[in-house]
């Protein structure tokens, strides 16, 4: 008998390659994945262990799980397959008892009181192939190849151009370095993965199955029920509230499209309409406060700010976003000659029953309360576990059972392999700036490039970004850029918090920009729309997300800075803003079409009145009368759209 079917392993033809073990091996991998949440969570709750205990323990759990769970290729499993495999998860497990058993001798050497042996640098190189490997099988090449990049210049960076050259570190010292030092290949970054990111990893997967998640979804459904294009409005809501805990677009989309995209087809639109717009409702919840997919808690670790401050300045730009992405969407349903439900067909909503279960919401107020008194990361994200927990046991006993929360836990750490992969990757790349500076010179070349002109800089930051964020979930799409990108925005005078926020914005939207648009690529798949299509549709209705952060930038009253007459004033000239915008994009402005001339004149109208000032505001209004006389006068012989 073949050793896939001894291990009763069923193959699955997904991009990801990801396989499923029905037998005793399936059992193995719950238990890895079960201990690496419950461990996660004791140190919530009790502290953090030395970092070189820590650290590497977190990378060898989710190199276990992910080793099992996917497959070297896309192939179907063979013995030999299955063998290299084992002998992988085997590798990580030795790597970390190697740690353990030399503990003392390693964590000497960044005081340079000891040397490392031949057997250390074997086990150094096996860690690095263990984690590039995982990456490849998770999350593809685009950020092995980044990574590859980086190390390449540090081995070599003598004979690099005179814009970056530098001094070359051996190989030797390059690998102890990455190994033994705080900073390196276990620095920041994979102690954030293996803190908050991963705690709210546990965190969302308590609150799909306690019900909070469906909560979410039937609400967003019954207040979109009798509006033209409902269920894709319902898509915005269900995405928007649910996103904000998700770390990852992907997982947002499979998480609330397999809901909503079949009730958009249903209603009439296209399938990529569909299924982008499923992507770009999910990847605004990375923007959205309160947790902002936990990238708001990285960002507030980078910059020594207070979370509440990072909310605070996402929470307009968010609200921009979405109504673009509404307005988008309405016109879309116009368009399709959508109508609104008559009362008597609308599903009315039960508001005594809604009430009744208000208490759902408690986990996302116990977050936001714990935080904003200033508490730890930690402490908010398990107390807010704990909250779900009794959330579930009132809403649905059966929900919290033993048995239930086994499988919770089990979910936890097979999730978070997807996450801490590339996370730990793109550690590769943050150790390597630590070590050579070239972060510096980065920057340097972009202010070079870019000759003084803030908006060229902010067009390079914008575009470096998006292509290292490519493939790559939000938080480790940040990761990468943070650490030298903002500086080029910081020497023009753009406040700290902005440059950061102006880069995390286009982390976050990669994932639905062409040519690696995952999100919109998952969105595709459920709608059973070719990929490519689904990805410009995305970048389409998302236009506004390639805006805003422009504008946020150079009118920081858009990030609630500022007087409360020119905060008010900027919030709602945009709003009308982000109507002419979508309606520009669309060709539709008040239910009626637009010819290109006026198309042109309202996206004109758009950036004026986004665009906060003034002078900009009297033209856009100026603009936006001219559209509304010709939509009245001169368009009025045309039937309306819906």
């Amino acid at each position: 008998m073949k050793l896939a079917e001894r291990l009763k392993i069923t193959n699955s033809e997904d991009a990801g390659g990801t396989r499923k073990f029905n037998g005793g091996l399936d059992r193995v991998i719950s238990v890895i994945a079960i201990a690496m949440t419950v461990y996660h969570l004791y140190v919530a709750i009790f502290g953090l262990p030395e970092w070189l205990v820590h650290r590497p323990l977190h990378v060898a759990f989710f190199l276990c799980l992910g080793f099992l769970m996917y497959r070297g290729s896309k192939k179907k499993d063979r013995g030999a397959g299955i063998v290299i495999d084992l002998i992988l998860a085997a590798s990580a497990v030795f790597v970390y008892i190697y740690i353990l058993m030399n503990f003392e001798r390693l964590s000497r050497y960044m005081f340079m009181v000891t040397k490392l042996t031949a057997m250390d640098y074997f086990v150094i190189v096996l860690t690095f192939l263990l984690i590039l490997e995982i990456t490849r099988r998770t999350t593809g090449w685009s950020i092995i190849i980044v990574a590859a990049v980086f190390v390449i210049y540090t081995l070599y960076a003598k004979y690099m151009p005179p814009a970056i050259r530098g001094a070359s570190v051996s190989l030797k010292n390059y690998l102890a370095y990455m190994f033994c030092v705080s900073d390196g290949l276990f620095g920041s970054t994979v102690n954030i993965s293996s803190t908050y990111v991963f705690l709210f990893i546990v965190f969302g997967c308590f609150l799909e199955a306690s019900g909070v998640g469906k909560f979410f979804i039937d609400f967003a459904t019954h207040c979109t029920s009798g509006l033209r294009g409902g269920p894709a409005k319902a898509s915005i809501l269900a995405s928007g509230l649910f996103g904000s805990i998700s770390g990852s677009a992907v997982a947002n989309v499979y998480a609330t499209g397999t809901f909503t995209i079949p009730l958009m087809k249903k209603a009439g639109f296209k399938n990529e309409v569909a299924g982008a717009t499923e992507a770009v409702a999910s990847s605004g919840g990375a923007i959205m406060p309160p947790v902002m997919g936990s990238t708001a808690f990285l960002m507030a670790d980078f910059l020594g700010v207070s979370y509440a401050a990072i909310c605070r300045a996402a929470l307009i730009p968010a609200i921009l976003y979405y109504l673009s992405l509404w307005f988008m969407l309405d016109m879309e349903a116009c368009r399709l000659g959508m109508k609104k439900l008559p009362k008597a067909e609308r599903s009315e909503f039960d508001w005594k029953s809604f009430f009744k279960q208000i208490y759902m919401v408690a986990p996302i107020v116990v977050i936001i309360v714990v935080l904003l008194m200033g508490k730890s990361v930690f402490r908010a994200a398990f107390l807010a576990i704990l909250t779900t927990i009794a959330v579930g046991l009132i809403h649905d006993p059966k929900s919290m059972s033993p048995k239930a929360l086994l499988k919770i836990l089990d979910d936890s750490g097979r999730s978070a392999v997807t996450i801490a992969a590339p996370l730990t990757c793109a550690a590769i790349v943050v150790g390597t700036i630590n070590l050579t500076g070239v972060g510096l010179k980065l920057t340097t070349i972009i202010m070079r490039l870019a000759s003084g002109s803030l908006p060229l800089v902010l067009l390079l930051t914008m575009i470096l970004t998006i292509i290292l964020g490519m493939g790559l979930p939000t938080p480790a799409a940040y990761m990468l850029v943070a650490v030298f990108a903002p500086t080029a925005l910081t020497s023009f005078g753009v406040p700290a918090l902005t440059a950061h926020l102006f880069c995390f914005y286009y982390a976050a939207f990669s994932t639905i920009t062409p040519p690696v648009a995952m999100a919109a690529y998952a969105g595709g798949n459920l709608a059973g729309a070719p990929a490519a299509k689904t990805g410009w549709t995305s970048c389409r209705l998302g236009i506004a997300a390639y805006i805003i952060p422009w504008i946020f930038t150079f009118s920081s009253a858009l990030l609630l800075e500022g007087s409360i007459l020119m905060i008010v004033q900027s919030a709602v000239t945009a709003i009308i803003g982000c109507y002419a915008l979508a309606g520009g994009v669309q060709g539709i402005f008040l239910d009626r079409k637009l010819n290109w001339f006026m198309r042109i004149v309202t996206l004109v109208c758009a950036l004026c009145m986004i665009i906060s000032g003034t002078v900009t505001d009297l033209i856009g209004l100026a603009l936006l009368a001219v559209i509304i006389g010709y939509v009245k006068f001169f368009a009025k012989r045309q039937p309306t759209l819906a």
